[in-house]
């Protein structure tokens, strides 16, 4: 960058001599040549000698290194200014734009923040930098948050609170406010890891991770973040938390991000064993509110914890228990599956109406049950609110029970178009399943998916005779695996009954599999989604 400023300067001051040789350039060249004759106290500074510059030759120099040397993102206008002597000089300044001010600032003051951190100029000639940049915008009257925090900071060095280098680093951390957090985090993260890999005791640990918030609160920096670590500190100041608790509420104070998934992850363990009939409900129920106690005696909180904790205030209150209490928790602690495990409830309803397999009383009769189920355990969503809505307009008698069951259908299906799950750069879902196994992807119940055939995938697997094949329904709605024929050369149509196997209806996470002992080509379908095909080859 140096190279090449100084070729662009060394260029303009040839173009300006040749240009001047037509003019009174040369007299006044030949005029310092000759004083320059005097010895090397006599150096060309510009167009003037540096025994006349004001300060010599190291203020020259300052001052062209600042005007000539610094980077693209400073502009400098180099409009010629006129001396007494009728000298044509090109004084750098510094062009303040306000509408690219909030990134030709930070970017102006890195030019010399960089430098100081190169050690290629002093923390005063930095300083000094930082305040012709800000000064520049000042008098332009261009303002934001980040200039009037670098000010602050300025101020703050001005009155003494700040040494030279604690204030280029504030005014660093200041002017890029994105870095403070991931700064501080990293900063943490040292002292943290080394007490998990047993490197540090927990005391010193906390004394570490008190230096580092200190070093920030002290260059006057703040976040969100940064006081939240302070109100831990505070506890730990107060003797509310100590050792190993106090170092894990910072670790997760520092790290929000992970807060509900080890939160989550922690009532799963507990959940999960429930569900295998593992430990009893009771013990289920122990284990959950130990989990969570953990969490609030470390002061951390989310919304996620906030809403279990909501659930064991029902518990105590006698309104949730046993297998309902686990199951609210369960979904709860997992939001994002809410609406897809409703949707599969509720679809098992609709497709048998729609199928002409149940009459529309037992649909709307089964779509109230699920609804009462899901409010029952005070678990609620918008796509839950909708359907009540719905249910609502079929109980006041003012629509009919086949038009709320097709508007109850619209809605579920513009849920499902919105939770298809995300694919390759082509839109196609990706499936990370064994050998042998066939999966049902979320999206597959909503047509678009024949296109490209991905309804089922892989769409055409290829096995060997004997082999079995496990078709796995990784979508939230029901699915079915019916075969149309028993081989063929050519792909039947998906009305064709006469075929060999079915699954019967596979609910979202369900399984099913078929042991192909002939060879042949077997194409399937799904009966509720009859765009759904895919086919088997067996060889």
């Amino acid at each position: 960058m140096m190279t090449r400023n100084l070729t662009v300067f060394i260029t303009a001051v040839l173009m300006v001599g040749v240009v001047g040789l037509s003019g009174n350039m040369i007299p006044e060249a030949e005029a310092l040549k000759a004083k320059n004759q005097g010895g090397p106290a006599t150096d060309i500074c510009g167009l003037s000698l540096c025994s006349e510059y004001p300060g010599g030759k190291e203020a020259y120099q300052a001052n062209w290194f600042k005007s000539y040397l610094s980077a693209p993102s400073v502009q400098v206008d180099s409009t010629p200014m006129h001396s007494d002597d009728h000298d044509d000089h090109s004084k750098g300044k510094i062009v303040p734009n306000a509408r690219t001010a909030d990134s030709e600032y930070p970017a102006q003051l890195d030019v010399f923040i960089h430098k100081f951190e190169l050690d290629k100029i002093s923390a005063e000639e930095a300083l000094d930098g930082i305040k012709d940049v800000h000064t520049a915008y000042v008098n332009a009257r261009i303002s934001n948050d980040i200039i009037n925090g670098v000010a602050d900071k300025l101020n703050l060095y001005n009155r003494g609170t700040l040494n030279a280098e604690e204030a280029i680093e504030s005014i660093h951390l200041t002017a890029e406010p994105q870095n403070v957090n991931p700064e501080y985090q990293g900063a943490l993260d040292e002292v943290i890891h080394m007490f998990e890999k047993d490197a540090m005791s927990a005391e010193d640990a906390i004394d570490g991770i008190i230096e580092v918030h200190n070093g920030f609160v002290g260059l006057y920096i703040t976040s969100d973040l940064i006081e939240a670590v302070d109100v831990i500190i505070g506890h730990i100041d107060s003797g509310k938390l100590s050792g190993g608790d106090a170092v894990e509420a910072v670790h997760l104070t520092a790290e929000p991000q992970n807060v509900n998934p080890e939160y989550q992850g922690a009532l799963d363990e507990v959940i999960h064993m429930f569900e295998k009939d593992a430990i009893s409900a009771d013990e289920a129920i122990d284990g959950i509110v130990e989990v969570h106690d953990g969490f609030v005696g470390l002061y951390i909180t989310s919304d996620l914890i906030e809403a279990v904790d909501e659930k064991i205030a029902l518990m105590d209150s006698g309104k949730l228990s046993g297998d309902t209490f686990i199951e609210a928790v369960h979904l709860s602690a997992e939001p994002q599956n809410v609406d897809p495990e409703f949707i599969g409830a509720i679809d098992e309803h609709l497709h048998k109406y729609e199928l002409d397999k149940m009459p529309a009383e037992d649909a709307i009769a089964g779509v109230i049950e699920v609804h009462e189920g899901f409010t029952s355990l005070y678990i609620t969503s918008d796509l839950i609110d909708d359907i009540g809505t719905q249910i609502s307009i079929y109980n006041s008698g003012n629509d009919s029970v086949d038009h709320v069951l097709h508007e109850m259908h619209e809605i579920i299906e513009e849920a499902e178009m919105a939770a298809m799950q995300s694919g390759d750069d082509d839109g196609i879902p990706v499936l990370d399943l064994p050998a042998n196994h066939v999966g049902m992807p979320a999206g597959s119940g909503v047509p678009g998916c024949e296109a490209d055939n991905w309804c089922y995938l892989p769409n055409d697997l290829h096995v060997h005779v004997g082999d079995t094949v496990t078709f796995v329904n990784t979508d939230t709605l029901p699915h079915t695996v019916t075969s149309v024929n028993p081989t063929g050369a050519e792909k039947p149509s998906s009305d064709d009954e006469n075929g060999l196997f079915d699954s019967g209806f596979m609910s979202g996470g369900d399984e099913w599999s078929y042991t192909f002992d002939t060879a042949g080509e077997y194409y399937y379908y799904c009966q509720l989604h009859p765009w759904m095909e895919g086919s088997v080859n067996v060889e």
